[in-house]
C-alpha cells in the first residue's frame, strides 16, 4: 500500500513514539534487572563477610571494605589493613574453646539502594556444636548497620555498625 505524501510525515511520528516506547520500556527494564543484581552483591557480601570470617581469611575479609571504610564493633577503625588487623587480633586474644564446626549466619537484610550507594540493616548469629551433646547452638546474636558503595565495580562496606541486642533506631532528620 502506498501511503499519500501528506501523510508521510505523519507515519514517520508514530513509527518515532513508537520505538521510543520499546527504548523506555528497555531502559526500565535494565533498571529493574540492575537493581536485582545490586541487591544479590549485596546479599553475598554480607555472607562473604561471615565466611571470611569462619576461614579465619583476613585478607579476603579485608577486601570486603571500601578503601576509607570505617568499622564499628567497638571503638571505630579506619582502612581495610587496619579493620582486618583489629580483627586478627581480636579474635587471637580471645582464642575460643568452642568446638567446630562454627560458623556465622546472616539473615533478614533490609537493602535500600541509591545509585552506587546503598544501606542496610541485617541480622546475624554465629553458632557452634554444644560441647555437651554436638547439637549446634547459637553463640551470639548481633545487628549491623551497613552504609555500602560501588568501588571498583563490587560493593563493599563504607562503614559497617556492629551490636548485639535490641536494634537503636535510626536517626531521623527533624
Amino acid at each position: 500500500m502506498k501511503f499519500p505524501r501528506v501523510l508521510l510525515p505523519l507515519a514517520a511520528a508514530v513509527l518515532a513514539l513508537a520505538g521510543g516506547c520499546d527504548v523506555s520500556a528497555s531502559r526500565a527494564d535494565a533498571a529493574r534487572l540492575q537493581q536485582l543484581e545490586d541487591r544479590e552483591a549485596i546479599r553475598q557480601l554480607l555472607v562473604d563477610y561471615g565466611a571470611a570470617l569462619d576461614r579465619r581469611d583476613f585478607p579476603a575479609f579485608a577486601a570486603l571494605f571500601a578503601r576509607d571504610a570505617e568499622y564499628v564493633a567497638g571503638p571505630p577503625v579506619r582502612g581495610p589493613e587496619a579493620i582486618s588487623a583489629q580483627l586478627e587480633s581480636t579474635l587471637s586474644a580471645n582464642p575460643s574453646n568452642l568446638p567446630t564446626p562454627n560458623f556465622h549466619l546472616s539473615f533478614n537484610p533490609s537493602i535500600t539502594l541509591d545509585g552506587d550507594r546503598a544501606s542496610a540493616v541485617s541480622l546475624g548469629a554465629y553458632t557452634a556444636p554444644d560441647p555437651a551433646g554436638g547439637a549446634t547452638r547459637m553463640v551470639f546474636f548481633v545487628w549491623y548497620r551497613d552504609q555500602l558503595v560501588r568501588e571498583d565495580g563490587r560493593w563493599k562496606f563504607l562503614r559497617r555498625e556492629v551490636g548485639s541486642g535490641a536494634l537503636p533506631p535510626v536517626a531521623t532528620a527533624d
